[in-house]
């Protein structure tokens, strides 16, 4: 198993045409099919295996079913699979963005969610069948319309959306598989409402601002408590007031675009408040002007209480009886 840092992914994703233009003409297809699985991956934060490597021991996972050993496409079949949490995604990948979109890529789509939901006894609804292109085409958006009920899932998404929300599991670096389900079910909302491409890329771009903005929001005090502590870690001082952690933070990029994408300004209260709530720091009293003084923990305080609350949690603790 080798891993891709989702920001690499993301990084590769934003400037597809140049990173698949690496490879041979022949091979841009089934790089375009690994780095959307690889997408996924880093959305939902599970290992990432080919099927060469595949390790099926590991119950969460994505696997891309094409081969790393000598590039080749996956064989008849969903080109990857996302085995989530309570849900599963087929992932389809394609690069046309013609006509042919929906005669070669739609139908294979379906026929291939209907043998899945089959062969391993699920419903429909534990199911998503996502097809992933540059461009949606308006006869794929037509089909996936007009499919007879109760159908399978199928969710449409075009390679500028997949970046939102990629970028949106890396800011919001504990979100829960259940996220991104609501957002599908809502794409499911879009794709009935609209009645061509230009309606649905409007109605998909705000029900993603409205799904970031509620994501992020749940991750508000655990994002500037890590940032906060990465703050103090870096100034490597044992004592740092809030004053001082709120300069850096108002001039920190990712910490701008997150604040902006919620609404909202930070405020020392915020910095205090996610800080102890986290347990990444400890007060250490006041300076004469009234200002928190705090103490970042150290690193290998805060990952051994992380895992005995792991513990608990999966009741390996013996304070479970």
């Amino acid at each position: 198993m080798i891993m891709v840092a989702p920001r690499t992914t993301l990084r590769y994703l934003r400037k597809y045409e140049q990173y698949l233009n690496t490879f041979p003409r022949n091979q841009r297809s089934i790089y375009f099919e690994k780095l959307i699985a690889q997408t996924f991956a880093g959305i939902l934060n599970l290992p990432f295996y080919s099927s060469n490597n595949d390790d099926v021991n590991v119950r969460h996972r994505v696997t891309w079913c094409g081969s790393d050993i000598e590039p080749s496409a996956a064989p008849p079949g969903p080109d990857a699979i996302a085995r989530a949490y309570e849900f599963q995604i087929l992932i389809e990948p394609t690069l046309k963005t013609g006509s042919n979109q929906w005669s070669q890529e739609f139908a294979a789509s379906i026929r291939h969610g209907q043998d899945y939901v089959n062969q391993y006894g699920l419903t429909p609804t534990e199911v998503y069948v996502t097809l992933v292109a540059p461009k949606l085409h308006i006869d794929t958006l037509r089909s996936i319309r007009q499919q007879p009920r109760p159908q399978l899932n199928v969710i449409p998404i075009e390679v500028s959306s997949l970046i939102d929300i990629l970028g949106t599991s890396i800011m919001a670096f504990s979100m829960r598989h259940l996220e991104l389900r609501k957002l599908f079910n809502q794409i499911c909302d879009c794709v009935n409402f609209s009645s061509s491409i230009p309606k649905f890329r409007e109605s998909l771009s705000d029900t993603i601002s409205r799904w970031q903005e509620d994501v992020l929001k749940l991750e508000r005090n655990a994002f500037i408590g890590v940032k906060s502590y990465e703050v103090m870690r870096k100034i490597g001082r044992g004592h740092i007031g809030t004053s001082e952690i709120l300069d850096k933070l108002q001039r920190h990029p990712l910490v701008t675009q997150y604040l902006k994408i919620i609404d909202e300004r930070i405020l020392p209260a915020h910095i205090q408040e996610s800080l102890i709530q986290q347990s990444l720091a400890s007060q250490l009293g006041k300076t004469l002007e009234g200002e928190e003084l705090f103490c970042p923990v150290s690193r290998v305080d805060y990952k051994s209480r992380q895992e005995k609350l792991i513990r608990v949690v999966e009741g390996r603790s013996a304070w479970i009886t």
